[in-house]
């Protein structure tokens, strides 16, 4: 039986069409990550096969991973995030984040030849594989997220694949946005000091604090750290200070809903490469941009946010920034309609005690005073 190639591509615009519809309900279902994308995958398998796959979350500042989900591939390695951070290749989740189109297909990008990319030599070719298709989910000009399917070979993903995964981004993007902080909005447990972690130029333990031990424990590790593979967002911006040459920072929920903030330095020494994370309790101050990133709020609305957490009236606000008073109200106005809020004291208990308070309590300092 012959098939009809303008009824064929009827079908797979309609299932196009469905999955994505169902995305979008997906998104508004404030699901914890592992659900989402089991999910999400499920869904988008009906319209974009794949044999594997892999999700991340991403620091939507810094654009560090912070945490993988695998399906149908061998768990992530240090020299996964090697590759991703140290050596130039095609279609980077950071280069996707900040491109027009938020998805692309490997073997578009090395324009047929495979073998110039080196993710493909090292990892994609030995697995069996040959397609990989790279969606980063942006969402209001920030990534939440980041997702990579593989097909085997001889199947490649076609361009329409391609744009219907970017047509996806911002819809994934608010489902990762949501989990990411429905995931920190409870925290249950106490707080402890900050953790050193000394990794080798193989981002191998060398020696740690005892803290450091701790806080594995809320970024979900839970082996030795000097002899089983450490947490991913961990090895992700050590990667990425060792490829700038320069600090790198990321901020994780952790396990018991705390933020946890990963910071990465060269550490100086007669051996090139170490480099030194420490791991603690995340500021206010931090975390305060991600919050307001999260409700979508636009950088006006983030700075009025910020100066009304820190106690100021309309007629402070509208001095600093410039702004008459009723246009600071136009502004409090959409920010209470964008987190679900009808006041000011509201907006407090609901962006700042949620997130914060538990923090504070934790080291003895008050939140500001609301009048």
């Amino acid at each position: 039986m012959t098939i009809d190639p303008c009824e064929h591509e009827w079908v797979k615009q309609r299932t196009r069409e469905r999955v994505h519809a169902d995305l979008v309900r997906l998104s508004g279902a404030k699901l914890d990550l592992a659900p989402l994308t089991e999910e999400a995958g499920r869904l988008i398998e009906q319209a974009i096969p794949f044999e594997g796959g892999c999700w991340h979350t991403m620091d939507p500042a810094t654009l560090i991973e912070t945490s993988v989900r695998t399906v149908n591939l061998p768990p992530h390695e240090e020299r996964i995030t090697e590759y991703e951070y140290l050596h130039r290749d095609y279609n980077k989740f950071v280069q996707l984040a900040r491109s027009p189109r938020h998805s692309g297909v490997l073997s578009e990008a090395t324009a047929g030849d495979l073998h110039r990319s080196a993710r493909y030599r090292e990892f994609i070719q030995p697995a069996g594989l040959l397609g990989e298709l790279r969606t980063s989910f942006v969402v209001d000009g920030t990534c939440w997220g980041s997702s990579a399917f593989f097909r085997a070979a001889p199947t490649d993903f076609t361009t329409e694949e391609r744009d219907f995964a970017h047509d996806l981004a911002a819809t994934l993007g608010r489902s990762f946005r949501t989990a990411l902080i429905h995931a920190a909005s409870t925290p249950t447990a106490a707080l402890f000091g900050p953790g050193l972690i000394l990794l080798d130029d193989g981002c191998h333990v060398e020696s740690f604090t005892e803290p450091a031990r701790s806080w594995l424990a809320e970024l979900g590790f839970t082996g030795e750290p000097n002899q089983e593979s450490l947490p991913h967002a961990l090895l992700a911006v050590a990667q990425r200070a060792r490829a700038a040459a320069a600090d790198a920072v990321a901020r994780v929920p952790g396990a018991s809903g705390h933020w946890i903030v990963l910071h990465a330095s060269a550490a100086s020494g007669t051996q090139s490469g170490r480099v030194a994370v420490i791991l603690q309790s995340a500021t206010p101050a931090s975390i305060a941009p991600l919050i307001a990133a999260a409700y979508g709020l636009t950088k006006r609305e983030r700075e009025l946010t910020e100066l009304i957490l820190q106690g100021h009236v309309t007629g402070d606000i509208a001095a600093r920034l410039l702004l008459s008073p009723h246009t600071v109200q136009e502004h409090l106005k959409s920010i209470f309609t964008k987190t679900g809020v009808r006041s000011r004291r509201e907006l407090v208990g609901t962006v700042f005690m949620r997130h914060y308070q538990p923090r504070l309590q934790s080291t003895g300092t008050e939140p500001a005073r609301i009048i």
